[in-house]
């Protein structure tokens, strides 16, 4: 009897320990397997919100802010290339801002109504100011001297003015009714010492002295129904020739050396396509960089060696270039390219969806040393800033 309780007994031990070993070997693996499971999970899961997080942080630091709360009007770089001059749409007050939109002085709170146009000299210690009426059809200039603070108009009947290459001299576009003539003139910046250059038979006027040279160029305002005709003539009045024409549309924006003028232009009379060319500061070698934009999304590096340039998008095919475009019937949405005019290669300067928002830009600057480009986008009339 007694041998047959210790064989029971040994028996239920050996079950026992063999319970707790199948337990140990199977039950608590399986049961640990799930924690392993959900610990790779939770890794996993981190993983992709740190990503996410990545992601969303990379959209919301776009490369471009805005540095005015409000349209400003001829945003312009300091010749120390420290600050940035412009002019506030609502009540005309002159600011200097630090290149991160910091308001550093009030340079003038002088009043100008109707704002339109802002034209620097090169020294940036003069400016011409061309305004509307309230009909926005006539405008008005006026002549300020930041040094002395004084404000002189212009007289009437001038309709377009550039700076000559020292800044000391404005050049503009004189209708006479009398006569029915249009001139070309030179004066001081007040309008006095006045003396006509030559004349010529087209309404609106674009004006620029070529840099580096005593050439002036001027040509008509670009349309898509017009064949722009570029002429020169020296600031003597003397030499006068032609550099382009019929090329519908077109527009020139010279390089800093003098050597080159960018040029947009329209594919046909009417067209719906534009294109960026060069040419040299003769007009020859004209070739297309095969890259459609507008002169005024462009700005020259200062080596006179790229082109930082905003490529126009959302155009509707229907759309009159340049002409939808300049009379506000149509905004674009931009991205930003640099151009080696040597190869014509061109880089994206920012990925496209890095870019937060739209923008359709006018009249580009680089800073000094171009790590930055400004911008005035058209459709909001603010000025950003992107961080090249």
């Amino acid at each position: 009897m007694t041998k047959k309780i210790f064989a029971i007994s040994t028996l239920l031990l050996v079950l026992l320990v063999g319970a707790i070993f199948v337990y140990n070997f199977a039950f608590k693996k399986t049961s640990s397997q799930p924690t392993t499971v959900t610990e790779a999970q939770k890794a996993a899961e981190e993983g992709k919100n740190i990503s996410a997080e990545s992601s969303t942080k990379n959209s919301a630091e776009s490369p471009i802010i805005a540095l005015s709360d409000e349209p400003v009007f001829g945003a312009a770089l300091s010749p120390d290339g420290n600050f940035i001059f412009l002019f506030l749409g609502n009540n005309g007050q002159l600011n200097q801002i630090d290149l991160d939109g910091k308001l550093e002085k009030v340079l003038s709170t002088e009043k100008f109504d109707g704002l339109k146009k802002i034209i620097w000299n090169k020294p940036r210690n003069k400016v011409v100011i061309e305004t509307k009426d309230a009909s926005g059809q006539f405008p008005k200039f006026f002549y300020y001297d930041l040094a002395s603070k004084a404000v002189t108009t212009l007289k009437n009947n001038i309709d377009s003015v550039s700076w000559s290459n020292l800044g000391d001299k404005i050049i503009y576009k004189f209708y006479d009714p009398k006569t029915k003539k249009r001139t070309l003139n030179v004066s001081d910046p007040d309008g006095k010492n006045w003396r006509d250059l030559t004349t010529f038979d087209y309404f609106g006027t674009e004006i620029s002295p070529v840099p580096g040279s005593s050439d002036i160029a001027f040509w008509s305002s670009p349309s898509a129904y017009l064949a722009t005709l570029v002429n020169l003539i020296s600031f003597s009045g003397e030499n006068r020739k032609e550099v382009l024409k019929d090329k519908f549309g077109a527009n020139v924006l010279w390089s800093p050396d003098g050597k080159w003028g960018a040029v947009s232009y329209t594919d046909q009379k009417g067209g719906h396509k534009t294109d960026l060319a060069l040419m040299n500061s003769g007009g020859g070698q004209f070739q297309s960089l095969g890259f459609p934009t507008f002169v005024s999304k462009c700005a020259w590096s200062a080596d006179s060696k790229f082109l930082f340039c905003a490529l126009p998008g959302n155009i509707p095919d229907s759309a009159i270039l340049p002409n939808d475009w300049q009379e506000g019937k149509i905004e674009t949405a931009d991205t930003f390219w640099k151009i080696e005019i040597a190869s014509g290669k061109k880089e994206r300067l920012v990925d496209a969806e890095k870019i937060s928002g739209s923008f359709d830009v006018l009249n580009p600057f680089l800073s000094k040393d171009e790590k930055s480009l400004f911008f005035v986008s058209k459709s909001d009339g603010k000025l950003y800033k992107l961080s090249l």
